[in-house]
């Protein structure tokens, strides 16, 4: 490499043909550069490469996004590698541009005094050029150059402002941060919304005509999109959603009802026998002693359907018709990876071949300098409800960067390179939309998906390495005795369940037979204490005394988590534990971690700092479970996996048969090079700082539900469960209808069978909250804004407790919601228009209270005629901080109404109000409608209101 030429005093130096690349830059000029540079890195490569990184970063958007892309696609061997970890380590100095420097402030003689200190002059053009009769649709340029404005005359010094470059910037498209960029990425949004198919069946049939992946190994991969472990169970999805044909309600224990679709796909020879059941490896027979009578457990077998690893048949189990296989294995956490099965699609077919015509690590360079990545890094850094998720997908795009990047001469990645960097364009333009920008969020795990599982990133060794680091950050006291003292090894599993399951076998099986114990908070992730309890009943095992379970956090709060009291609980165990002895044995299940204020401990390291000395005296033995299907996999349900860590006495005999356990099951499983683990990876890696920023984030929602959209009395469970600290989850009941069913007819909340989402969802047919029994529903919140909570819950909540808004306590007066009547609602909005005199918070959600009585009553309801004055008067007044979401849904309510009611009648305030609803909806979504009310429209006169809604209609019409 020939010498650099120094930028300045600094030891990095940028290539001596640097200069000329910037003077022209061009395909040219850039592959001097690269020749420069060379393929094989050395300190002062890597410091002429980190030098051009923050030099590009201090040009405009546009020319940083373009010369980086330029540049990377010249560059080879490690040289380019470098240069895309470079580019990802550095942000755009200036997101709009470099500011004019500062200048004086203009003195003028002005005849009125000094009290005006800056005039603005209109300047005419040097060369006045004659206008056209007639102006073409667009700029007029030649008006806009004749209307340059100069603050204070054209002396030394004054600054022009050149009205045609801010026009130009304000129409390019390449520009996120302009307006021209704004309407493209809504004019996106709305095509998609507008179409007919979810965004991820869009995808997977673009795919397929795009990319050649027909007969290749790749082809599941695009089978793959919009695969969720735990999707929404609304109607189908369409428009900005997932969708995936094989998806169950919940893969983990609903798994079988798709799995005929999977099973005629897999080219395996392996023959179907009946009764046989599919499990996730051959291990799941030796877990099946623990819970089946040993003539039950001689008749089974267990068969690999490729090779000697992964995913089995379970045979024998027909044989016994009377034994439960569905929910045993389920609670064993048997249930097989969908990954693996969709390679097994394509097991025996070809990889595709490289395509030269793409260039992918350029691609990423240029996605990560463009303006569209700069504007979410900035919304990351701010205060907004959707900061925390752009963050998320900001370092899961610059961790691409990672190992040797994206599969370069890949048309699948190229693709899926171009559909991310469509999503981030939805994300930034809906920063003050969070629902939508989460949507987009969702997909973008997608097209992550793609890229890593093609490229293959990661290997075992990456995830152990990755589980340790993790475990060292958020529990340091512990980390001065990794390997010297305690040994820590981490397992990947399918499941939380399969981590749980796993760890009490390990747990058993080398242990005698008594009875197990419960930390002193009752355990309530209720899959889990269905397992236990059928373990108590043990008609083959029952766990000892030395094994204790237990939850970080419970899945259905009632009361705080004690860290603290988990470790005494332990450690009083411990210290009968005797020099030879078995170690004691805590199964911790981890799936939630509270994110712990500023500067404070987390929940694991208080658990770890207190029993550290026992682990390393060898008289303990902690198995961490973790489920990344929640939290960890922010909140897209990506992915089904989980997580057993092990913490033992290194050197200690008394542990290696349980350590040696926890490998063969990981080996057995056969997950760690599948499509799933490289996501897995990738998430723990590059995002694991935002699980507990977005478990922040969605707890304040809880907090504020709790407190003001449905407060209860906090020692009453029977009304449901008081916020805990830290943890996004609720429970709620009501006194009158079934609250199951009555969240079913909420049409703004995703129900689903799991929690954790980006957007908030609630699951049903809990059976009891702190363990007082009744119906109960889970609210899962998201990242929505305050606003949105309020639309969700305020009505639903005052009117559940027949609290009217303003009051303490509930009313003498009983609120019936199934049947919910009209009158009871008006009976709160007449309360509502006292509270806002008085109630501060009831004045700043004022619009949004009112927009959630309207829906509520909307869904709830019988008779919904009369509902529709409700949301006359609603949109007859302003709707000022109402989420467009709410609007949109309100607007289509009333317009099909009144379309199907056939007449719309002269009165003003309807006019107004079907006006309004009908200029908030999408154009794809108020044309069917506007075509069917202009039918409807008879004789509404000629009033400004009603020439205002016909000028309108008759236009959206076309």
């Amino acid at each position: 490499m020939s010498s650099m030429s120094s930028e300045s005093s600094t030891e990095a130096a940028l290539p001596k043909t640097w200069q000329a690349f910037v003077a022209k830059p061009g395909e040219t000029t850039a592959k001097a550069v690269a020749k420069e540079l060379g393929e094989e890195t050395n300190p002062t490569v890597l410091g002429s490469l980190r030098l051009m990184a923050k030099t590009l970063a201090q040009r405009p958007v546009n020319e940083r996004s373009t010369m980086s892309r330029l540049i990377a696609a010249q560059l080879t061997g490690d040289v380019a590698f470098a240069f895309m970890k470079a580019t990802a380590a550095v942000r755009l100095a200036h997101l709009v541009g470099e500011a004019p420097k500062e200048q004086p402030v203009p003195q003028h003689d002005d005849p009125h005094g000094d009290d005006l200190v800056y005039t603005l002059d209109l300047l005419p053009p040097e060369k006045p050029k004659k206008l056209p009769e007639k102006t073409e649709k667009g700029r007029d340029w030649q008006t806009l150059d004749a209307l340059d404005l100069a603050p204070g005359g054209t002396g030394p010094g004054k600054v022009t402002v050149d009205l045609v470059k801010l026009a130009q910037r304000v129409d390019d498209v390449r520009d996120a941060s302009s307006m021209g960029h704004l309407r493209e990425a809504l004019k996106l949004v709305n095509t998609i919304s507008g179409g007919r198919f979810a965004y991820s069946k869009d995808r997977r049939g673009e795919i397929g005509k795009k990319v050649p992946v027909k007969g290749t190994t790749q082809e599941h991969i695009v089978e793959q999109i919009g695969f969720r472990a735990a999707p929404s169970q609304r109607d189908a999805p369409a428009g900005l959603s997932a969708q995936n044909d094989l998806v169950a309600s919940y893969w983990r224990t609903n798994f079988r009802e798709k799995v005929t679709g999977f099973v005629k796909k897999l080219q395996v020879s392996l023959t179907f026998g009946p009764g046989d059941i599919l499990v996730n490896s051959p291990r799941v027979l030796h877990r099946l002693q623990m819970v089946l009578p040993p003539k039950v457990w001689a008749d089974l077998s267990v068969k690999p359907l490729v090779g000697t690893s992964g995913i089995s048949v379970l045979s024998g189990a027909g044989k016994h018709s009377g034994v439960g296989w569905d929910k045993l294995l389920y609670e064993l956490g048997a249930t097989p990876s969908a990954y693996q099965l969709y390679e097994l699609m394509d097991r025996e077919k070809t990889s595709p071949e490289p395509d030269f015509t793409v260039d992918t690590h350029a691609d990423l360079v240029q996605l990560i300098t463009s303006g569209r990545f700069s504007l979410l890094q900035e919304i990351a850094r701010a205060t907004r409800e959707i900061a925390p998720v752009c963050a998320m997908v900001e370092h899961l795009v610059l961790g691409l960067t990672d190992k040797l990047g994206p599969d370069r001469y890949d048309a699948l990645t190229a693709n899926a390179l171009r559909s991310l960097s469509q999503l981030i364009d939805i994300v930034v333009a809906n920063e003050i939309n969070p629902t939508v920008a989460m949507r987009a969020a969702d997909l973008v795990m997608d097209e992550i998906a793609i890229v890593v599982a093609v490229a293959k990133y990661y290997h075992g060794t990456d995830y152990r390495n990755t589980m340790r680091a993790i475990l060292r950050k958020r529990a340091p006291s512990i980390a001065a005795k990794f390997d010297d003292e305690i040994e820590v090894e981490s397992q990947l599993m399918t499941s939380g369940m399969d981590a749980i399951a796993t760890a009490l076998y390990i747990a058993l099986s080398s242990r005698g037979h008594e009875e197990v114990t419960r930390s002193t908070e009752m355990i309530d992730y209720y899959e889990t204490g269905e397992l236990l309890d059928r373990l108590k009943k043990g008609e083959r095992a029952t766990p000892r005394k030395d094994v204790l379970v237990a939850a970080l956090n419970p899945s259905t709060p009632a009361f705080a988590p004690s860290p603290a009291a988990l470790v005494e609980d332990v450690l009083r165990s411990v210290r009968t534990h005797k020099r030879g002895d078995t170690p004691f044995a805590l199964i911790l299940d981890t799936t939630i971690e509270i994110a712990p204020e500023t500067g404070g401990r987390t929940q694991i390291e208080i658990v770890l700092d207190g029993l550290k000395e026992a682990v390393a005296a060898g008289a303990l033995e902690v198995f961490l479970c973790k489920s990344f299907q929640k939290y960890a996999s922010f909140g897209t349900g990506k992915v089904a996996a989980g997580d057993l860590t092990m913490l033992s006495a290194k050197d200690n005999p008394k542990s290696v048969l349980a350590r040696a356990e926890a490998m063969l099951q990981d080996i057995e499983l056969d997950l760690a090079g599948h499509d799933e683990a490289q996501l897995v990876v990738h998430m723990l890696k590059h995002g694991h700082r935002d699980e507990l920023a977005l478990m922040r984030s969605s707890a304040g929602n809880a907090e504020f539900v709790d407190r003001f959209c449905w407060p209860i009395d906090k020692s009453d469970l029977r009304q449901g469960t008081p916020y805990v600290e830290g943890i996004p989850l609720i429970l709620r009941t009501t006194p009158t209808g079934d609250a199951d069913a009555l969240f079913q007819r909420l049409a703004l909340i995703d129900k689903r069978d799991s929690f954790s989402f980006l957007r908030t969802s609630y699951v049903g047919g809990i059976p009891s909250a702190g363990g007082v029994p009744g119906k109960y529903v889970r609210i899962n919140t998201g990242h929505e804004s305050k606003a949105a909570m309020v639309e969700y819950f305020y009505a639903f909540g005052h009117l559940a407790t027949s609290t009217p808004p303003g009051a303490t306590e509930p009313s003498t007066t009983r609120v019936r919601l199934d049947p919910l009547t009209i009158d009871s609602v008006h009976a709160h909005l007449k309360a509502l228009d006292v509270a806002k005199e008085s109630d501060s918070q009831i004045t700043r959600y004022l619009n949004n209270i009112k927009a959630s009585y309207c829906a509520f009553a909307l869904q709830v309801v019988a008779d919904k005629a009369t509902v529709m004055p409700l949301l006359a008067y609603f949109f007859a007044e302003s709707t000022d901080g109402v989420t467009i979401e709410t609007q949109r849904y309100l607007a289509a309510e009333l317009l099909t109404f009144t379309r199907n009611q056939g007449e719309v009648g002269s009165n003003p305030v309807v006019l107004t109000a079907l006006y309004n609803a009908a200029v908030v909806l999408p154009a794809w979504r108020r044309t069917p409608l506007a075509r069917g009310l202009w039918s409807a429209l008879g004789t509404i006169g000629t009033s400004e209101e009603a020439t205002r809604l016909r000028d309108f209609l008759d236009r959206a019409r076309q």
